[in-house]
């Protein structure tokens, strides 16, 4: 009897309909997320953003730039060389007196400061950012730049994908096809995740193919003897690039949130908003002397993306107080964003589950 009841079971367990497991739901909510026209525009968001940004980078690398560049650069040597010329002893002693002042001052709140006094050499063509362009940094500061605007736009992506649903009702006839409400909402959730990452994905692509492009057309002659581009912080440019992708996924994963949460794509914004211009432009850098920084979002998103971050901040010393820059570490920064993402699907995930669902 048990072995008829097993032989009936299972054709039936193997013949489950795909899209009823949890992965398959992910991709359902993918492909549901690909058909909206919001996709669509933010793909020409990324294409039109990486395309100013190849611009620029255009622009910067044109030999007849750079070219214009360099001939600046000899004008300042020229002056500088007669002003250093016209200056009698005594008065570069007066300069250097100054200078070694104004240098003891500033070591009574930071004893490593250093003004360079004693260093009369002159400013490169590397100190004006004159060098041979070199790809490997170029995609390097370019990705990491255009974080924050992939990383927003997956975050209205991501957010509007929830919810318009919730708005419209489409999710009550949904969780009329599955009922679990947690199943639903994790499946949506890391749905939008992957869409955050895929945005990176295609922001980082067009970037590279531009990068590519533009060195190679810009391609600068012998006659300009540029100096090596400056070497960066060690870092794989895989690393960095990587860190991008985990900083626009977690955008995408912010969005959706949100969007649980306050189940209004234009209530979202307005969050948003609000956080921007008054935690971030005031009570960040005013309360405490700017000390509160580390704790909110800016700094530990700029911290992850390049690896650690500075900013400026009110120290006491034995007898003033004065702003000096801070560094931020890296690992501060990956611990803070994954506990606020974790934070916020406990909340996304309890507030869907006991509120009503039209």
């Amino acid at each position: 009897m048990s072995d008829d009841v097993a032989t009936e079971v299972r054709p039936r367990a193997e013949t489950r309909p795909r899209g009823t497991t949890w992965v398959g739901l992910v991709g359902v909510e993918l492909r549901r997320l690909w058909w909206r026209r919001l996709t669509k525009v933010v793909l020409l968001a990324i294409v039109a953003f990486v395309g100013l940004s190849m611009l620029q980078i255009y622009g910067e690398t044109k030999p007849s730039n750079v070219a214009a560049q360099i001939d600046s650069y000899n004008a300042y040597l020229r002056d500088m060389q007669s002003q250093e010329a016209a200056l009698t002893p005594a008065q570069r002693a007066q300069q250097l007196a100054e200078c070694r002042a104004q240098e003891a001052q500033a070591r009574q709140n930071d004893p490593n400061i250093e003004f360079a006094c004693d260093d009369s050499t002159t400013a490169t063509l590397a100190d004006f950012g004159v060098v041979e362009p070199d790809r490997e940094s170029l995609v390097r500061k370019t990705a990491q730049a255009l974080a924050y605007v992939l990383g927003f736009l997956a975050f209205l992506l991501a957010a509007s994908f929830v919810a318009a649903e919730l708005t419209t009702g489409a999710m009550g006839n949904w969780l009329t096809f599955q009922p679990r409400r947690l199943r639903v909402a994790s499946t949506k959730l890391a749905a939008a995740t992957l869409a955050g990452a895929a945005v990176a994905l295609a922001g980082i692509g067009l970037t590279v193919l531009g990068v590519v492009g533009v060195t190679t057309v810009n391609r600068p002659g012998e006659t300009l003897d540029l100096p090596p581009a400056p070497p960066g912080d060690g870092q794989p440019l895989s690393l960095v690039l990587l860190r991008v992708l985990a900083a626009v996924a977690l955008g995408g994963l912010g969005g959706a949130v949100l969007g649980f949460i306050t189940r209004s794509t234009a209530a979202v914004v307005g969050v948003v908003l609000a956080y921007v211009v008054v935690i971030e432009s005031f009570v960040a850098p005013g309360m405490f002397g700017g000390r509160l920084q580390p704790w909110f979002l800016r700094v530990n998103i700029d911290a992850f993306l390049e690896n650690g971050a500075m900013y400026n901040a009110q120290v006491c010393g034995p007898n003033s107080c004065q702003y000096t820059t801070l560094t931020h570490s890296f690992t501060h920064s990956w611990v803070y964003l994954l506990a606020v993402a974790v934070v916020g699907v406990v909340a996304a995930l309890l507030v869907f589950r006991r509120r009503d669902v039209g």
